[in-house]
């Protein structure tokens, strides 16, 4: 057996990186999670060759000091917790202080910011995990991320990803997950110089609902507004010619996350029994506000997965409201 040694620190940063930073999509959602915990009202999402070769996320929120600029590419610095009991209390999407020096970690990365107590913005460079450069410029309230070459130094990991317009489409698809989940941040996705998606950002999910899916879909799907057993339920379900051929277009969003889960599938899919063709699933936007501490969202990296305190309850509860909701 070879002797126990510490890994170099850019080896160890790219080891991390692979479990953060899987596709261009991946970059996207931490930099738009970013932006939305910054408190940004309008986000613009450029991509090109499926982000492979660019992906530039801009946004109107708080933005970062010069200090803080600079941190912000090191591992484990955050904002958004102090201490290990907060993760059992989140109410941000980031925490672990992970996916910007992940993404530096394997791509060019510019970051261009200005807080408003500032006259002038920050510009800070940093290539394959090294800053190359913190200078002074000229820019609007707000941060600017533009992520060039992904994973440049990992060719591996380059010949991995799909063609350009499927990479596009997982960035698509997190897009229309973005906009479901906030009905009050306006949303612009514009793929190789062609505006997809826009949402209105005025607060109401029946906005976010008809920029996605339009309004016939909109008008035949039936309004979900209830609470039992400690959680509340609103949003959107979709049955008869609304349903669909899978579960794709099934939403869930825990206190504005958005999250997969069986557990939610099943009973949606329970309340709206004999009401959806054979071979078809309901479609629905649903969201779920209840306690932060009884619901886990520190299962996996890519914060996807949660963990309820009691899931029967849970999933008892949504089925309940749901039947209720379509039988008025």
């Amino acid at each position: 057996m070879p002797d126990i040694q510490c890994l170099p620190s850019h080896v160890a940063d790219l080891i991390a990186a692979g479990e953060v930073v899987e596709r261009p999509a991946s970059v996207a959602k931490e930099l738009l999670e970013n932006a939305i915990d910054a408190g940004a009202t309008s986000v613009k999402v450029n991509f090109r060759d499926g982000g492979k070769d660019l992906i530039q996320i801009v946004d109107d929120g708080c933005g970062m000091s010069p200090i803080d600029a600079r941190m912000a590419f090191d591992r484990h610095a955050t904002s958004k917790i102090t201490s290990v009991d907060d993760i059992y209390a989140l109410n941000t999407f980031g925490f672990r202080g992970e996916a910007l020096a992940s993404i530096a970690a394997v791509a060019h990365v510019t970051c261009t910011t200005r807080t408003k107590a500032d006259q002038s913005g920050i510009k800070v460079q940093n290539n394959g995990g090294t800053i190359e450069s913190i200078e002074e410029a000229a820019c609007p309230e707000g941060t600017t991320f533009v992520v060039r070459d992904l994973f440049f130094n990992t060719p591996v990991r380059l010949k991995f990803l799909k063609k350009p317009v499927t990479e596009a489409g997982y960035v698509s698809d997190l897009m229309m997950r973005l906009i479901l989940s906030r009905p009050d941040v306006s949303f612009r996705y514009i793929s190789q110089g062609k505006t997809l998606y826009h949402s209105a950002g005025d607060g109401k999910l029946s906005s976010a609902v008809f920029s996605i899916y339009g309004r016939e879909m909109l008008r035949s799907m039936h309004e979900v507004d209830g609470h039992q057993a400690g959680l509340i339920l609103k949003g959107f379900v979709g049955v008869g010619e609304s349903g669909r051929g899978s579960r794709n277009h099934q939403s869930f969003f825990i206190n504005g996350r958005y999250m997969k889960s069986s557990i939610l599938s099943a009973a949606v899919e329970a309340a709206c029994r004999e009401r959806v063709l054979s071979g078809k699933y309901p479609t629905c936007v649903l969201h779920l506000t209840m306690p932060y501490d009884t619901v886990d969202v520190n299962v996996h990296p890519n914060k996807l997965e949660v963990r309820f305190q009691n899931e029967a309850a849970v999933a008892e509860a949504v089925e309940a409201i749901v039947a209720d909701a379509l039988a008025d």
